[in-house]
């Protein structure tokens, strides 16, 4: 995250909303001000095991403080997301179910516009109210689009996802891998100026290094809360 706290609140209330209970939040935060900071002492995120890694605004970062926070957890399966995506509550349950020796895992993401996620409440977002493919199509009818995405079944997700198979994608909005696997390979490089390269370079590192890859979908979901591109 890099000073966007209204959207990052959002994508912790998915978090709270998550059916699986045990795990811990890294917020690998890229110096942002201390507004962020401030959503992470909310009341409403007392329940979470929630750690803020943070270092000094000195431009973009994102390998670095990923890394950072890599560094200050010992826990052996790690799942990425990025702070302007809410994850649906079967999020965390779904890589931990999915989770395979020697193998990391990406997903897809649904793209939602800002003028409608500007509108999402609190409670919208804890009862997973805005996955569902009615209220969004309401907002927006564009949004139809994803109906089948939202709404497919075991069947159809299993067929979706050998229809839409990647080779070798590590994305870091939605991804996991085995911890020990990021660190032999060193980690995600620092070296790249822009965004995304890192995360291209780190699933090509995972490949060469033996680990296999699973591009799921369909199965792993979340939103984008969508904004400029800067």
């Amino acid at each position: 995250t890099y000073n966007s706290p209204c959207v990052l609140r959002m994508s912790l209330l998915g978090f709270v909303a998550q059916q699986k209970a045990t795990f811990q939040i890294l917020v690998a935060d890229d110096g942002s001000d201390e507004r962020t900071a401030e959503v992470l002492k909310e009341d409403c995120f007392s329940g979470l095991d929630l750690h803020h890694v943070w270092h000094p605004d000195d431009g973009f970062r994102l390998s670095a403080i990923r890394n950072a926070a890599i560094s200050q957890t010992d826990a052996e399966y790690l799942i990425f997301c990025d702070g302007d995506c809410i994850p649906r509550k079967d999020f965390v349950a779904s890589h931990a179910r999915l989770a395979r020796p020697s193998t990391f895992t990406a997903g897809g993401r649904i793209d939602v516009p800002s003028k409608i996620h500007k509108q999402f409440t609190d409670q919208q977002i804890l009862k997973s109210q805005v996955f569902d493919p009615d209220f969004l199509e309401q907002r927006e009818r564009s949004m139809r689009r994803f109906r089948n995405r939202l709404t497919a079944g075991p069947q159809m997700i299993a067929i979706m996802n050998k229809l839409t198979w990647r080779h070798c994608v590590f994305s870091g909005s939605n991804a996991a891998a085995w911890r020990q696997d990021l660190l032999n390979v060193n980690g995600f490089d620092e070296d790249f100026p822009g965004y995304g390269s890192e995360d291209r370079d780190m699933g090509v590192r995972l490949k060469n290094s033996g680990i296999k890859s699973q591009y799921l979908k369909y199965s792993l979901m979340q939103l984008h809360l969508d904004h400029p591109k800067t």
